[in-house]
């Protein structure tokens, strides 16, 4: 390991990865480096697999859950956050751009289509990693193709019919490519009501969501509306509710969690929000085995009373 400091002297060790993540969660990582030259992440990545050191990418760490012993590695932070204007309506955009930033820089540039971004917190690599989402789009709406490190330490571009956009789930769930940038393809409609619904979406967000506490956003998926689905939930909507369910073809995970009588729900600093009942929330001191224990609790009680297993949206490190 001493062989990796000497050869990237701006590795950090011991890190506190709790200040990284918006759970305010977690142990050490026994190294750290932030990275915004793509060149270095080659070499670094390159040196941690010829050395079998084990190594993870984070972007906002707004939808981690880090281990309270922290990680045994490399944590790399990608801090590249260039955005710039290709064409008419093509966007390249790195990694490490927060979203906001991305919706604020398009939006002023005359271009709309990413409405459904504001008040989601994270980086566009990271929103593309989970394909994130709302009002029923998501990245894979708007994203043309992504640059990636891809498993043999080589830079390429993936289309993207190959990114396997689904509902928040992406090939690079389940490969080896470190996301790098991406062109993304967005519209000129009525800037005006683009503004305007950007400034909605952010309001609603800071009214049903508990954005003053410690948190990793939504934390499980929604539900797929089957028609064997539709005939159980039936019997607990009211028809407004069972119409938003049609329109986005989802059961709101919040809403079975509040029907269960979980919202509230705590098990040590862990807390299902009274706000929103899909947020857990560190309530104070909340540990991420306090996390997982809740997380666990609520899934059980779901899948006893309804017989629908739930799935958490957040990624894991150190377990």
């Amino acid at each position: 390991m001493n062989k990796l400091l000497e050869k990237f002297p701006n590795i950090k060790t011991d890190y506190n990865l709790a200040d990284l993540t918006t759970f305010k969660i977690g142990g050490p990582a026994k190294y750290f480096l932030e990275i915004s030259n793509l060149k270095e992440l080659q070499e670094v990545v390159k040196f941690c697999k010829q050395s079998s050191i084990d190594f993870k990418i984070i972007g906002g760490g707004s939808n981690l859950l880090v281990n309270d012993n922290g990680f045994d590695g490399l944590i790399i932070k990608l801090n590249n956050k260039n955005i710039e204007l290709l064409d008419d309506g093509i966007f390249k955009v790195d990694a490490g751009v927060v979203l906001l930033n991305f919706v604020n820089f398009s939006l002023e540039k005359g271009f709309t289509g990413q409405e459904f971004l504001a008040g989601i917190p994270g980086t566009v690599g990271g929103a593309i990693y989970g394909n994130a989402g709302a009002y029923g789009q998501d990245m894979g709406s708007i994203v043309i193709q992504v640059q990636v490190l891809n498993q043999n330490n080589e830079f390429v571009w993936i289309e993207k019919k190959d990114c396997v956009f689904e509902y928040r789930q992406s090939i690079f769930k389940d490969s080896q490519h470190i996301i790098l940038q991406a062109q993304i393809s967005l519209t000129q409609e009525n800037i005006q009501v683009s503004q305007e619904l950007i400034q909605q979406r952010i309001l609603q967000r800071a009214q049903g969501h508990p954005l003053n506490m410690p948190n990793a956003g939504s934390w499980f998926k929604n539900i797929d509306l089957t028609n064997e689905l539709k005939v159980r939930i039936e019997k607990l909507a009211n028809s407004e509710e069972m119409r938003r369910f049609e329109k986005y073809q989802k059961i709101p995970a919040a809403f079975l969690i509040e029907q269960a009588g979980l919202k509230g729900y705590q098990i040590g600093g862990a807390q299902m929000s009274e706000k929103h009942a899909n947020f857990l929330i560190n309530a104070g001191q909340a540990t991420a085995e306090d996390i997982i224990n809740l997380s666990d609790y609520v899934k059980e009680k779901i899948k006893d009373k309804y017989g629908i297993e739930l799935e958490e949206e957040v990624q894991y490190i150190g377990f």
